[in-house]
């Protein structure tokens, strides 16, 4: 659950932050790196919420 809620908080704060970058720039090519890193975010954010479901505490 805390892996969730940190997630999420990281998430929001990025994509504010980003956001508010890019505006202000105002430039195309910054887009689409832009939205490469949020993508890349969720993707990484979903893996590790699905990691931690399948993680046993097994490690031996």
């Amino acid at each position: 659950m805390v892996t969730l809620i940190a997630g999420v908080i990281s998430a929001v704060m990025v994509v504010v932050f980003l956001g508010y970058y890019a505006l202000m720039i105002g430039s195309i090519p910054l887009w689409f790196i832009i939205i490469g890193v949020l993508v890349i975010v969720v993707v990484d954010f979903v893996q590790t919420l699905g990691h931690r479901k399948n993680d046993t505490g097994n490690d031996g």
